[in-house]
């Protein structure tokens, strides 16, 4: 006899899902990644012209200096708005890795559930080769 498990293509399509939502997760968490670099970059360059204002203040006329606070406050606003989009990807991520989970659980069940059919299909075998064995010992015994 041959296993096979009833609920297979179920359990195959459990599979499909699960790899998806993890295709999912990593892609929002390297899409996140990258956001937070963007971030990084866009406080490091506020830092940069900061420190460069600070530098040529004594050397610049009031111009210059309206100039800077200018581009300074749009950084800002940059940075904010990059702050907000990441915060709304973490969202994001956190939502892909509940689905995920919830994807995980799902195929683990059929899993478990295979995994239980399969020792009954083990125990069903063996009383069926006892049953065998015992009709041809007493087959053997009978015609003795």
């Amino acid at each position: 006899m041959n296993y096979s498990f009833r609920l297979e293509k179920v359990l195959n399509y459990k599979e499909n899902i699960e790899d998806l939502k993890k295709a999912k997760y990593g892609d929002i968490n390297s899409r996140l990644n990258n956001e937070e670099e963007i971030l990084v970059s866009f406080n490091q360059h506020k830092a940069n012209l900061v420190v460069e204002k600070n530098n040529s203040a004594k050397r610049t006329n009031i111009g210059n200096l309206k100039l800077y606070n200018s581009y300074l406050q749009d950084i800002s606003v940059t940075i904010q708005k990059q702050e907000i989009k990441i915060e709304e990807m973490k969202v994001e991520l956190e939502e892909a890795k509940e689905e995920l989970l919830v994807a995980m659980q799902e195929k683990k069940a059929f899993e478990k559930l295979k995994e239980n059919d399969y020792k009954e299909f083990i125990i069903e075998s063996k009383r069926q080769e006892e049953k065998l064995v015992d009709g041809i010992v007493t087959f053997n015994t009978s015609q003795q």
